[in-house]
């Protein structure tokens, strides 16, 4: 890493333009940078990003998108430069808040590693940071899109620099890096239904009653997604397959013992809403005041709401208040990348100030209510979530594009390598699915859809019809909810295969073999976790001992249960001459003495 010019613990200032940088490095199990940026000028200007230093690369590159669905992997980024180059696909700001920068290059945001070093900057509350890639150089830099007045000085985001041995420890490291300047909303893991993956917009009030009364497990929560809305933006008017409105579902999700909860995109607003119509003045402007489109879904265009506009969010905390006052207390809020789209508002507020601010006014309306982030920016949401989907959205088919876009393989993908994430909220790696029918699924991904999850002691949200499981799908699911309640780590192998180790799930301390790839995977149990002669191991689902070697099929999980030290069966002789003869039989006993 190089900031004006070099690295070492010490001062630095450096004038880019009309502004000045100034650099305060120190020694943190790396280096930590702090960052004052200064208008130099007698005017206001308005700055958009600005370059604060630079990182050597290499052909892999370990890279992070911004929000959650984007992928977090090992990539070749001359390679992805070259498919977005040649893709006619347009980018929108799901994608990046800064897409001007993939004109030439790739971006890898918050953080980004190379095969020896490390770069993470700890928070995003004034700017976007991000690490852009060209020409084989990695440009390190802050998207601020404010205005500064003049000689007006705003300290960025803080920057932690390190080498490490693994990828895994360093974002271990990084992950307690970025907690020292934030506090976090605790709230554990639930256990609960939702209506998406079943019905998706055809979910009316009767199919979303009969899925209720069958719901016969012990959900915490049973939530319903979209498709309830009279529109995009105006969430508290229901559509007319739901006569009854919110409150009377809430009630009834209430009387069978379970939290309510409920889904919106609260910071989107649809071209055809109420308030849409009503309130133009609430809606992120460009240069010449017409409303800019965040993206386009329901076949409509749909803008985002201006979070630096006082009324909107009065109108925001009035929306939470009223859905609290019916009765929900799990609050799913979807498409937040919204929030921070770059563009003109009603005060000067940068995108990522006026997230935040939005994000302070929900958790401040639904209180200790659960507040579930999707779609969403992830540095600024720390403290503001109790959890936060970290992956593409799951399908019922396994392979799609490492794009963001629905796949059962890459949304796997995601829970393993934002593992360390966890430390931030709880993880949501999306809704499982134990069903047999009405998938494309095969078995072996079916498991690795079920288990991943519960062995990374993440959110379990299911989301299934009900009444069509079978007996082996229902023990599929109750399998998996008992590898919760563990503590786990994850070792990468490579891009497609990586290495479970949970300890104290309700099935013990577990070690899990996860193969995403389409070949078989000889592994060594031994090499893995150091397995002496004298442990015992067995394998789920089978319950058989198991060897050091173990061949993974494609597209599988196989899990081994550490049983401890392995016990003999012995039989004892009393000779004619008087000895004690003592027999030991190795078979396989489950840890048990007999």
């Amino acid at each position: 890493m190089k900031i004006n010019g070099h690295m070492k613990a010490g001062i630095g200032r450096e004038i880019v333009g009309d502004f000045e940088l100034n650099f305060s490095v120190s020694k943190s199990r790396g280096y930590l940078i702090e960052i004052e940026l200064k208008n130099l000028s007698d005017a206001p200007k308005f700055i958009k990003e600005i370059k604060i230093g630079e990182i050597d690369s290499n052909d892999k590159i370990f890279m992070n998108n911004f929000q959650s669905w984007g992928p977090c992997t090992f990539v070749n980024p001359y390679e992805v430069s070259m498919v977005l180059k040649s893709s006619n696909v347009p980018l929108n700001f799901g994608i990046s808040p800064v897409l001007w920068e993939f004109k030439d290059g790739i971006v890898s945001d918050y953080f980004v590693a190379t095969d020896h070093e490390f770069a993470g900057f700890l928070s995003s509350n004034i700017s976007h940071p991000y690490f852009k890639w060209h020409d084989g150089n990695l440009d390190v830099k802050v998207y601020i899109g404010k205005t500064l007045s003049s000689h007006e000085s705003v300290r960025i985001e803080k920057l932690w620099i390190s080498e490490f041995d693994t990828i895994e420890n360093a974002l271990q490291d990084y992950a307690l890096e970025v907690l020292k300047d934030h506090e976090t909303r605790s709230h554990s893991p639930l256990f609960g239904w939702e209506s998406w993956y079943s019905y998706y917009l055809d979910i009316s009030q009767e199919t979303f009653l009969k899925e209720l009364e069958s719901a016969n497990l012990k959900y915490e929560v049973f939530q319903l997604d979209d498709g309830y809305e009279a529109d995009i933006g105006d969430w508290l008017k229901t559509n007319s397959k739901f006569p009854d409105g919110l409150e009377f579902l809430a009630r009834k999700i209430k009387e069978k013992g379970m939290k309510a909860g409920i889904w919106t995109a609260p910071f989107s607003v649809s071209e055809s809403s109420d308030l849409f119509k009503e309130h133009p003045d609430y809606l992120v402007k460009d240069d010449e005041g017409n409303p800019i489109v965040a993206y386009e879904n329901w076949r409509r265009k749909i803008y985002a709401i201006d979070l630096s506009n006082d009324e909107a969010i009065e109108w925001l905390k009035d929306l939470f208040l009223t859905l609290k006052s019916y009765g929900y207390e799990f609050f799913k809020i979807d498409f937040l990348f919204a929030g921070m789209v770059p563009g003109k508002r009603k005060s000067n507020l940068s995108p990522v100030e006026s997230y935040t601010r939005g994000m302070k006014a929900i958790a401040e309306a639904v209180g200790d209510s659960h507040i579930l982030g999707c779609g969403a920016p992830l540095l600024p949401s720390i403290g503001y979530v109790d959890s936060m989907r970290i992956g593409s959205d799951t399908s019922f088919e396994w392979n799609g594009t490492d794009t963001g876009a629905p796949s059962a393989k890459y949304s796997i993908r995601n829970a393993l390598t934002r593992n360390f994430m966890n430390k931030w909220w709880v993880n949501d790696p999306d809704c499982v699915m134990a069903r047999s029918q009405r998938t494309e699924l095969s078995k072996n991904e079916r498991m690795i859809n079920l288990f991943v999850p519960a062995l990374l002691n993440g959110q379990f949200i299911e989301s299934d019809f009900l009444g069509e499981l079978t007996n082996e799908d229902i023990h599929l699911l109750m399998s998996a909810l008992n590898f919760r309640n563990g503590n786990s780590t994850v070792k990468f192998i490579d891009r497609e295969r990586y290495v479970i180790t949970t300890k104290n799930s309700k099935n013990g301390d577990v070690i899990s073999f996860v193969n995403l790839s389409d070949s078989v995977w000889k592994a060594d149990l031994s090499y893995q976790i150091g397995k002496k002669e004298e442990e015992f191991f067995i394998s789920y689902p089978l319950m058989k001992s198991v060897d050091k070697n173990l061949e993974i099929n494609p597209r599988s999980i196989e899990i081994v249960l550490h049983r401890g030290k392995r016990y003999l069966r012995r039989d004892d002789e009393k000779e004619d001459d008087g000895r004690d003869i003592h027999y030991y039989w190795g078979d396989d006993y489950d840890g048990v003495k007999i």
